[in-house]
């Protein structure tokens, strides 16, 4: 309910019944018991894998120890041996020096002898008791009762080898200062030879002490305990034990070293370090802050529910309050929204209404306006509310507006209407009809002004442009050439323009108008046929063109072209007619003339064919005789001839009488296509074949001139519906004009194709002289004949063109020459579509 904010409210409804709670303990605590288990069990999990991670961490570390004890014994142990193989090879290569110069120079230039203890050198011939007599390399021996076991030690195995010797009958402890270190010493032997059998030894003695540095041991606390022993006969040469040492050992690991011929071992004991030991206590630190946490996290979600709880009691108590005041309420929102209904309504009333309804105050101010003021004006309502209404008035009626208004309020007047001229929005002013109704009082019994604003702006545009286009078609109408008119069915004009009246011979319109009457029988001169035509155009309702003889004022005749149409009210019936005239006089005696002109040429160009195809017949007849008879007696009959002369007189008059045949043949020919006598006899002509056939007929000529001939037609199948002497008649003209007009050793090409548009193109192209355009022309009349080198010698009708230009357009086709001096010319026949197309239905037919 929109009053107090409770949109599902609906009258009638009952109290909300209490929610009851279900289910024991675990069911109300079981969010917390969720709570704790889950945070229980991601702290565990943590846990295990953070203690896994540590351990290895813890792991990598010793194991990293270890490799860094073996390397340093490895590297300190490799020294020692290097030095005692070098001064091994210098004591070697020194055999026949004496004792004291082999000793001056070892003190010079061995500085590797400081990892040995003592260095011997044993020499064979020797008893014990001379031993005395031998040189030691360093520091001198205390006794000669050391080396009785010793001397007699029995090395086997190659000469190069080192060996290992322990224990030492003079072996000492070597201690550290604070009890940690014991280091047994131990020798390294090695033969020296002297080329006679007999071996010399070099002995070093050295301890691991020398080779563990407790410098470096001291540096790594995680190392307890240091124990080197022999791995065959369990002998200890080593042991270091940290003293103080904290934290116990963690870790055991025992290495394997090779040392010379022996194979000792390395037992390591270490410690984790402080660093190591608390990153062991972090797991444990993670598990009690987990736990912490989801106790935390518990506490909170029992906190929550039981504010949930006591949240869940107040609803219940403000439901029943909010019943309450919905009961209270239902009555005034169902009177509020009738009035709302009932206000919209009025509402939508007024702003339906297309005229603007407006409020003003006494001083006049706007109060109210409808959704029209915001179409009208173009201003927004809500900005236009407070403003004063006499200033949106055209400035020169806003004084004539207000006194009426005061008027009005001071009751010296009464309702009133008035026009005047409203501003919009982009500073035009539009023209409206104001009317001022009524005076009522509002809800704080102030005085209101009703009124009515009608919008007229488009009433007067439309006024405006009838009144122009009639102005328009006026000057349109009296400055138009021909005449324009209206006449009643019976013949009396209604109206009629200047141009009228001079094609009629009067003065003015207004002439016609005053002394025309029955126009039908006053003007025109055949009154009948104007009446039919009236009658036609009215029975169709159409506008129609008709070209009559009318009689002026003067009384000359003279001849119009006049449009005319009927005009009808809506149901139908004929009120006037409507139309135009034009004098059309001089072009109607000029085309007379022109056609009569046409008559006598036709007339006597078929006189002329006529005569030609008598004269042609006349001529043939006596010449087929001549023919005859030349060709009997050039062939010598009836016997030879007394003269070789007579035969050759014979020959020729034989030839030219051929030749004259033909050219009364093609006289004959274009004057039957002229007369229209000439018909076609049609079937499917075949392309290829038919370009061979008249090839063949001009090979001899081609040869004589030693032309080049490409013929492209051998590769089509193209055929079309026509008359096949004439397409070789037609072909063999063009062809002999290519060779005719073309010198020695030129070219002549033929090819036919169909074009875009489905004609068929059949095209002789040649390299001759050519022709520009008025030798073309020329070449196409009846009996023109070009003047060239080429056929100075020549003879000819000059009729060949003509008669294939007249013989392609017997098949409804088209010659088409195109040519250029001194380059060449082609000739080409173009046939219709529909002849190419009917080739299929004509050759069925053929067959059937």
């Amino acid at each position: 309910m929109n009053a107090v904010g409770n949109d599902n409210y609906r009258p009638g409804l009952k109290p909300p019944e209490p929610i009851k709670q279900r289910g024991g303990w675990l069911s109300s605590n079981m969010a917390q018991l969720m709570v704790f288990l889950n945070g229980l069990i991601l702290t565990v999990t943590a846990f295990a894998t953070l203690s896994v991670f540590i351990d290895e961490i813890v792991k990598d570390g010793l194991v990293r120890t270890t490799e860094e004890v073996e390397q340093h014994i490895a590297s300190n142990y490799t020294e020692t041996e290097r030095s005692f193989n070098a001064l091994w090879t210098i004591l070697s290569l020194s055999q026949n020096q004496s004792s004291q110069k082999v000793e001056e120079y070892l003190s010079n230039k061995s500085s590797g002898l400081t990892y040995f203890d003592e260095l011997y050198l044993l020499r064979p011939g020797q008893k014990i008791q001379s031993f005395k007599e031998q040189q030691r390399l360093l520091d001198s021996f205390s006794s000669q009762n050391v080396f009785v076991d010793f001397i007699n030690i029995k090395l086997s195995g190659p000469e190069e080898d080192i060996y290992l010797s322990f224990p030492l009958p003079f072996n000492e402890d070597v201690q550290g200062q604070d009890g940690s270190v014991n280091s047994k010493s131990f020798s390294l032997i090695k033969p020296l030879s002297n080329g006679l059998g007999d071996a010399s030894y070099l002995i070093g003695v050295t301890s691991f002490n020398k080779i563990i540095d407790p410098v470096w041991i001291k540096n790594h606390s995680s190392l307890k305990t240091i124990q080197v022993t022999d791995n065959q006969q369990d002998y200890p040469l080593y042991s270091y034990n940290q003293v103080n040492a904290g934290n116990p050992s963690l870790f055991t690991n025992i290495i394997s070293y090779d040392i010379a011929s022996s194979t000792v071992n390395i037992k390591l004991d270490m410690s984790i370090s402080a660093r190591e030991s608390f990153l062991q206590k972090i797991p444990l630190l993670m598990l009690l802050f987990g736990i912490t946490l989801a106790l935390i996290g518990t506490l909170y979600v029992r906190n929550n529910q039981n504010q949930s709880k006591k949240l869940s009691a107040m609803n219940k108590e403000l439901a029943h309050k909010n019943f309450e005041l919905n009961q209270e309420v239902s009555e005034r929102e169902r009177l509020n929204q009738v009035i709302q209904k009932s206000a919209r309504e009025n509402r939508a009333i007024v702003n339906s209404v297309s005229d603007i309804i407006f409020e003003l105050a006494p001083d006049g101010k706007i109060l109210f306006l409808n959704k029209s003021w915001h179409t009208v004006t173009g201003f927004e309502n809500e900005r236009s509310i407070g403003r004063n209404f006499f200033d949106l008035i055209y400035t020169k009626d806003q004084l004539e507006q207000r006194e009426n208004f005061e008027a009005l309020i001071s009751g010296r007047k009464k309702s009133y209407r008035s026009f005047t001229r409203l501003r919009s929005s982009d500073g035009s002013y539009r023209a409206v009809e104001m009317s001022i109704s009524m005076t009522r009082e509002g809800e704080n019994k102030e005085l209101r002004v009703v009124g009515t604003i009608t919008d007229v702006e488009e009433r007067r545009r439309a006024e405006r442009a009838l009144s122009e286009a009639e102005k328009k078609y006026r000057t349109i109408v009296e400055n138009a050439a021909g005449g324009i008119y209206q006449v009643t069915p019976d013949g009396q004009f209604l109206s009629a323009n200047p141009a009228m009246a001079r094609i009629l011979g009067y003065d003015n319109p207004e002439e016609i108008l005053r002394d025309v009457d029955g126009i039908q029988n006053k003007i025109y001169l055949d009154p009948t046929k104007r009446e039919r035509f009236l009658s036609e155009i009215k029975t169709l309702d159409l506008t129609k063109n008709i070209e009559l003889q009318i009689k002026r004022k003067n009384g000359s005749i003279i001849w119009v072209s006049e449009n005319i149409r009927p005009v009808k009210d809506e149901e139908g019936v004929l009120l006037f007619f409507e139309g135009s005239m034009e004098d059309i006089d001089q072009r109607k005696k000029a085309e007379i003339a022109l056609t009569n002109a046409k008559v006598e040429s036709d007339l006597a160009n078929r006189a002329k064919s006529e005569f030609l195809a008598n004269m042609s017949h006349e001529l043939r007849t006596p010449l087929n005789a001549v023919i005859g008879f030349s060709e009997i007696i050039k062939n010598e009959a009836f016997g030879k001839l007394p003269n070789d002369k007579y035969k050759d007189y014979a020959d020729d008059i034989y030839h030219s009488g051929n030749r004259l045949l033909r050219v009364i043949n093609e006289i004959l020919d274009v004057s039957r296509i002229e007369a229209g006598e000439r018909t076609l006899s049609e079937t499917v002509v075949k392309v290829k074949e038919t370009v061979s056939s008249c090839l063949e007929l001009v090979e001899g000529k081609i040869k004589a001139k030693s032309m080049r001939v490409e013929n492209k037609v051998l590769d089509t199948d193209l055929s079309f519906v026509g008359e096949t002497q004439a397409v070789k008649q037609m072909l063999l003209n063009l062809m002999s004009n290519a060779i005719k007009f073309s010198p020695e050793n030129s070219f002549m090409m033929l090819d036919a194709e169909i074009d875009n548009k489905n004609r068929l193109r059949i095209s002789v192209t040649d390299t001759g002289v050519g022709m520009n355009d008025d030798e073309l022309e020329k070449a196409l009349s009846p009996f023109g004949q070009l003047n060239t080198e080429l056929n100075r010698s020549k003879s000819g009708t000059g009729l060949g063109l003509t008669l294939v230009k007249s013989l392609i357009e017997l098949h409804g086709g088209a010659l088409e020459i195109v040519s250029q001096k001194n380059i060449g010319t082609t000739a080409t026949l173009i046939f219709p579509a529909q002849r190419v197309s009917s080739v299929g239905s004509k050759t069925s037919s053929l067959k059937s």
